[in-house]
């Protein structure tokens, strides 16, 4: 008998296996150098499982939610992947005990985002339900204007990318911006830059010291808060160069 909690729906399914490899890849207690995966006892190899999961179903998550476009042959790779996610993370019998392990050795944040309630406090919390979409979600970005001294960027839903609203539960879609000669290491290099609104925000450079010769580019990435206030999975980093 299976003992996780990895969604039934697919693309619920996908975003929450991203959700979990950004955080289990993520600083651990240890501090830089370390990860979280370490604190949940889990093995290098079965970090790189999940790691390796996430990079067979990510590129195939906009073609599933376009059925129209995917082959029968997409289709069963991804279902097979999740099914058999599901056995290596918590099988009775023959799993690894993934989640088990984060229910044991993880963080109140660690239980929302792996969906995690038995055993834990959230199980004593239900009211605490809505924070685990803001907790998987991660908003799209794409730059769709790239003019001089200003760009567009859109900020789409994972679950609706054709949807220009926010999911429901969230207050806002947060962008942050770095720039530079070249990609920032941290998202410590990125400040916020605004909340996008109807699902574009626009960006401008006034002031930049253009002085050098070097290209300077700018890097964006966006996050959910939620009507609570809480936040959800950072975005992928998005660049352009910037025109003058």
């Amino acid at each position: 008998m299976e003992t996780t909690n990895i969604p039934q729906n697919v693309i619920k399914a996908i975003l929450y296996i991203i959700a979990l490899d950004n955080l289990q890849l993520s600083v651990g207690s240890g501090g830089v150098g370390t990860h979280k995966y370490e604190d949940w006892h889990w093995t290098p190899a079965e970090s790189a499982y999940v790691t390796s999961l996430r990079l067979i179903l990510e590129p195939l998550k906009e073609l599933y939610s376009n059925k129209k476009n995917i082959t029968t042959g997409q289709r069963d790779t991804v279902k097979k992947n999740i099914r058999l996610a599901r056995d290596y993370s918590g099988h009775g019998l023959t799993g690894h005990r993934l989640l088990l392990k984060i229910a044991a050795f993880g963080t109140d944040n660690d239980w929302t985002v792996a969906n995690i309630k038995l055993g834990t406090s959230l199980a004593k919390t239900p009211g605490k339900g809505k924070s685990e979409s803001t907790a998987m979600l991660q908003p799209v970005l794409t730059l769709t204007k790239n003019k001089i001294g200003e760009m567009e960027i859109s900020v789409a839903s994972p679950e609706a990318p054709s949807v220009i609203r926010l999911p429901e539960g969230m207050r806002f879609a947060k962008v942050f911006r770095s720039i530079g000669t070249t990609m920032p290491t941290s998202t410590d290099a990125f400040v916020l830059y605004g909340n996008a609104k109807r699902g574009k925000i626009h960006v401008k450079f006034d002031g930049l010291d253009l002085s050098g010769t070097e290209k300077l580019y700018a890097w964006f990435y966006g996050i959910y808060e939620s009507t609570k206030g809480e936040l959800g999975q950072p975005s992928g980093i998005i660049s352009a160069e910037i025109l003058f």
